[in-house]
């Protein structure tokens, strides 16, 4: 069995033995401590990279239903139920005297769009008068199409593990594809701004592979290259991994800028 398939029936096992309603987590919070709705985790309290042409807050809401083997996030989906995490009520207070001089959140995860009691924190956020961006995966249309009903969301940045054919593989969960391709359709169409962002991995996500994803999204945006960090990968094997250089990914970068308005590599630890 694959390092990265065992680990997802290894997590499949602990999500069902949670959502039982077994009391063994409870051994894990403090005594009298009611968890947050929302496993909000991180807070960074100033950010110039997370959100286009903003200053923002970036925040992590920990969990998420994918398992690519380059994630450099485990902590956020394995042993996040330990973690400190803010309450959302608090983070408004919090961010209200601040906006003004901030323009807004980007919200990253995991994937934040698992958990409905977003919606609330969002309505919360854009009385007072922050802007929201969006991070995704974009398996959650139902969630997407509430949040551009609500008028919830103003930026969409949606992460593409690889090519639409090779999605189940990468991700080692057994995605509704429709799913992925209506949410990224409605995005696409909502007016709103959005970006779409792909990290190449040797073997994984090469030339080809990227270049397939830049035809299926031709006509973006904005379209962002990102950095492969082996050492944080969830997979072991994948920390072994040579990852692309900066001059590979500028010549992968000059391939693909013109099937998009705009064409960027993320900058590496931001």
């Amino acid at each position: 069995m694959h390092p990265s398939r065992h680990r997802y029936h290894e997590i499949i096992g602990f999500t069902n033995i949670f959502k039982g309603g077994t009391q063994k987590t409870s051994l894990l919070r403090r005594e009298k401590q009611v968890e947050p709705k929302i496993p909000l985790v991180g807070i960074r309290k100033l950010s110039t990279v997370d959100y286009p042409e903003k200053l923002c807050m970036d925040l992590t809401i920990a969990g998420c239903n994918y398992r690519c083997p380059f994630c450099p996030h485990e902590d956020l989906i394995f042993h996040y139920i330990p973690m400190e995490k803010t309450d959302p009520d608090e983070f408004v207070k919090m961010i209200r005297p601040r906006l003004g001089f901030l323009d807004g959140v980007s919200i990253s995860g995991g994937e934040p769009l698992l958990h409905r009691e977003l919606l609330d924190f969002l309505k919360d956020l854009k009385f007072n008068g922050s802007l929201v961006k969006i991070n995704t995966n974009a398996s959650k249309p139902k969630m997407i199409e509430l949040l551009l009903e609500k008028d919830l969301v103003d930026y969409f940045s949606v992460f593409v593990p690889g090519p639409i054919g090779k999605y189940k593989k990468i991700v080692n969960y057994n995605i509704d594809m429709e799913d992925v391709e209506n949410s990224i359709q409605m995005i696409r169409k909502s007016g709103l701004d959005h970006d779409f962002r792909v990290k190449p991995v040797p073997g994984i996500v090469d030339e080809p592979e990227l270049l397939e994803i830049a035809n299926y999204l031709v006509g973006a945006p904005r379209f962002v290259i990102e950095y492969f960090e082996p050492k944080k990968s969830m997979d072991s094997a994948c920390r072994h991994l040579n990852p692309y250089t900066e001059e590979q990914l500028r010549e992968m970068k000059k391939k693909i800028a013109p099937f998009f308005n705009e064409t960027l590599i993320k900058p590496l630890s931001v």
